[in-house]
């Protein structure tokens, strides 16, 4: 007779309800907030990049960069000053700047090679007047949140690679 007054007492009980409720959604909702973190700062970093990357080819595209005897160096700079906030920036960001000959043949390289490493080959010409330029830049961005990844195409370390580009026709100087 003593059982069933013991759990019936123990269904009655409603103590602690919503601490069991809480430890059962936890985990569900600290994943989507740190999903939607992870997702927004890589959004950010990126937008930023192409933006910062659109603006400084409008020095090669002018024919500024020419004048001022631009290094890719300083278009580095230029395009990292732009990020606001970006830590390491111009040691991390790989730039590529060539002379396209046949408009109808281009195509992006392909930043990441077999093992998952960074293959870029980072060069600075900016043509002449009138020569067709490709501008990349690619940025090796960590994780923020290493809880889990948000696609299978990262690199070896696990971070991914961001990337912006802009084709552009100089104009005659």
């Amino acid at each position: 007779m003593m059982r069933p007054r013991i759990v019936h007492r123990f269904l009655k009980d409603k103590s602690g309800v919503a601490a069991i409720e809480f430890a059962i959604l936890a985990l569900p909702l600290f994943m989507l907030i740190f999903g939607i973190i992870e997702v927004s700062a890589m959004f950010f970093v990126d937008t930023a990049l192409d933006a910062s990357v659109h603006k400084n080819a409008r020095f090669i595209k002018t024919g500024r960069a020419a004048e001022m005897k631009m290094s890719l160096a300083t278009f580095k700079a230029k395009i990292c000053g732009d990020m606001v906030y970006m830590l390491n920036c111009q040691s991390k960001l790989l730039v590529s700047a060539n002379v396209i000959t046949d408009v109808s043949t281009v195509g992006g390289m392909v930043p990441i090679d077999s093992k998952g490493n960074v293959s870029v080959t980072e060069s600075f010409n900016i043509g002449y007047g009138s020569d067709y330029v490709l501008v990349q830049a690619f940025l090796p961005w960590p994780q923020v949140t290493k809880l889990y990844s948000l696609s299978s195409q990262t690199l070896s370390d696990g971070s991914y690679l961001l990337g912006a580009s802009t084709l552009f026709r100089n104009e005659p100087f």
